[in-house]
Formats: structure tokens, sequence, C-alpha cells
């Protein structure tokens, strides 16, 4: 599969189908052009930087009560597979959200975790995580140093840092994201705006 980054929480994940994770496009100067057509959509929670979904017809996966075209609606615990994708909705901690979660979805046989935005209290342990989009930016989410202790709950073979600079509040450097979770024993790969990777 091909992970490709766009910014923010927005992930672009290419294999049999396309998946978008929490788009963020239209206020988001940091976002590259999108010409994609995402056969499926997964929103974390209602906040305007997750949820930028008006654009496409694809078939979005969202929280309960969150009301956006062609959704579907799922609950913290729930497990569907939808467009072939094997989805598990779970809790994340983010007061200023009414109903924040991450997903767990399962691409060519690998777990992957999406947490949106969540703080620490928020990670708990899912099992076989291959890759982990972890949040550095604190303020909203965890810092660095929490991420880091994210990791050492998750265990991910790999993580991808994510939700970082979009904002003066959230600056922060995924370098020293790296650097402080490689010296405990995890691979991490920072990904430029626009990049893009095979796992």
């Amino acid at each position: 599969m091909k992970i490709k980054y766009f910014s923010h929480s927005c992930f672009e994940i290419k294999s049999k189908i396309i998946i978008l994770t929490d788009p963020f496009f239209s206020k988001n100067p940091l976002a590259p052009k999108y010409e994609g057509n995402p056969d499926l959509i997964l929103v974390t929670h209602e906040h305007f930087d997750h949820s930028d979904t008006s654009r496409f017809d694809s078939l979005v996966v969202c929280p309960v009560g969150l009301k956006l075209k062609n959704s579907q609606e799922m609950k913290i615990g729930e497990k569907r597979i939808i467009e072939g994708v094997r989805i598990e909705m779970v809790t994340s901690t983010h007061p200023q959200s009414s109903y924040p979660t991450g997903f767990v979805f399962e691409v060519e046989g690998k777990r992957l975790y999406h947490p949106g935005d969540t703080y620490i209290d928020g990670v708990k342990p899912l099992g076989n995580i291959d890759l982990f989009f972890v949040p550095i930016g604190g303020y909203y989410t965890m810092n660095i140093a929490e991420a880091v202790e994210a990791m050492k709950i998750i265990k991910p073979k790999l993580a991808i840092p994510m939700h970082y600079n979009t904002f003066p509040q959230i600056g922060a450097d995924p370098e020293e994201f790296k650097a402080k979770a490689e010296k405990e024993g995890f691979k991490v790969k920072v990904l430029k705006i626009g990049e893009e990777i095979e796992i």
C-alpha cells in the first residue's frame, strides 16, 4: 500500500481502494491540491480541520451524531466491514469534541491506527498495530513526550507523526519526536507534506 501525507491529520492510503483520513483542505494553507477520488473517508470527529468532506461524493465513516453527506455512523467499540475494509471505532480523549474517536482499520493484512485528536489518556493497548499515525503537536493533543509514551502503549511496527505545525498552538518538531522515539527502540518515518511512501 502507499501512504501519502496531506498535512495535519490527513493521509491517503492507496491499495485496492483509496482511503482518506480526516480531510482538511479548504481552509488549510499547508495542504497541497488534492485531486484524488477516495472510495472511503474516515472522519474521527466533527471539527472542521478533520471533517472537510463536502466536496467529495465518497462514502464517509464517522462518529454517531455527525451528519455528513453519504455517511455511515459508528459507535466506539463497533466493528464493521465497509468497502471491504475491516474497521473498528476506538476511543480517544479530546474534551473539545462531543464524541472523539479513532479508527483501527485493516489494509492488505496490516492494521493501521489513526486516533484522531487524542491526549495520552485516550491511548489504550490495541494488540498488533503495524502503522500508528501519532499526533505530536500538543495543546489539542499529546505533545512529543506524551507521544513517545503512547508509542510504548501501542508498540507499533512503524509510526508517522501528524497534527503539528498547522496552527501556531501546535508547533512541534517531528524530527525531535523521531529521535526520542527511536531512542526507545521504535521506528518512525517523518513524511513531508505531499510525500508518499510504500509499506
